[in-house]
C-alpha cells in the first residue's frame, strides 16, 4: 500500500479548515496509507480523523522553556504519527536535522525526512548521497529505521513543466541501492514535487516509487480524491 502524505503548508484559516476537514469525511482512503500534515495550529481539529497526522516540522529540543517552539511529546499527546523534517521550504542545518530525527524518533513519531537538490542542472547522485550519508552517520540503528525519504527537488516544487519520470525512477532506485549497500536499510522513499491529477498518472507508473507526497495541489480536496481513486 503506498503512501498519500498532503502537506497543507501555511494555507487555510480556521473556517477554511473546518470546511475541509468535512469534505475529508466523505473521502474513502482504504486503498493508501494517508497521512494529513496541517499547520500546527490546527493539529487538535484532527484529533479524532479516521486517518494519520503528521506535523510540518518538530522542534530540535528535546524539553525545557523554548517560546515558540513545539516539542516531540506535545505533538505526541495530539496523536501525531509523522513528522516532516528539512522540508526544502524549512533550510534545516545538519545539526539540527539530526537533534529532530532524535526527538521523534523517541517519541515514536515515523521521520519524514526531506531532500533532494536544488538545481536541475546539477548532478544530482553524489550531491544527494554525500548530504544523506552526512546524516546517516550521525544517527543509531533505530534513527535510521525510523525514516521514510521524501525526494523533493527543489526546482520541481511549484513549477509544473519540471517533473520528469525517467529522472525520477533512476535518482529513486540508486539511492535506495545506496541506502541498502551502506547502511542494510530497504529504505522507503515518496516523491515529492507539484503533484498533481494530471502528471500523477504518469508518476504512478514508477514502482520505485512508495508514495506521493503532495504540496498545494492537496489544498483541495477534490485532487485528493482524484489520486486515491487511481494511486
Amino acid at each position: 500500500m503506498k503512501y498519500l502524505m498532503c502537506n497543507l503548508k501555511s494555507n487555510k484559516n480556521l473556517k477554511e479548515m473546518l470546511e475541509y476537514k468535512k469534505q475529508l469525511k466523505d473521502l474513502n482512503f482504504s486503498n493508501c496509507e494517508f497521512i494529513l500534515f496541517p499547520s500546527f495550529v490546527y493539529l487538535s481539529l484532527f484529533y479524532d480523523a479516521k486517518f494519520l497526522l503528521g506535523s510540518q516540522n518538530i522542534s530540535k529540543y528535546k524539553e525545557g522553556s523554548h517560546t515558540g517552539e513545539v516539542l516531540a511529546s506535545q505533538l505526541k499527546s495530539l496523536k501525531v504519527s509523522y513528522t516532516l523534517i528539512n522540508h526544502t521550504e524549512t533550510h534545516e542545518k545538519h545539526k539540527n536535522i539530526i537533534k529532530k530525527i532524535q526527538n521523534a524518533t523517541l517519541e515514536k513519531i515515523k521521520v519524514v525526512l526531506c531532500f533532494g537538490e536544488k538545481s536541475e542542472n546539477q548532478d544530482a547522485i553524489p550531491l544527494l548521497k554525500n548530504d544523506l550519508k552526512e546524516i546517516f552517520n550521525q544517527l543509531e540503528k533505530k534513527e535510521q529505521l525510523n525514516i521514510i525519504l521524501a525526494y523533493e527537488p527543489s526546482y520541481a516544487i511549484n513549477n509544473l513543466n519540471k517533473v520528469n519520470p525517467i529522472k525520477i525512477e533512476n535518482i529513486v532506485y540508486q539511492i535506495k541501492q545506496f541506502i541498502l549497500e551502506t547502511y542494510s536499510i530497504q529504505i522507503q522513499i515518496v516523491y515529492g514535487g507539484s503533484v498533481n491529477p494530471i502528471n500523477f498518472l504518469d508518476l504512478a507508473k514508477i514502482d520505485k516509487i512508495d508514495g506521493f507526497l503532495l504540496g498545494n495541489s492537496a489544498n483541495n480536496p477534490k485532487n485528493i480524491e482524484k489520486i486515491i481513486e487511481t494511486i
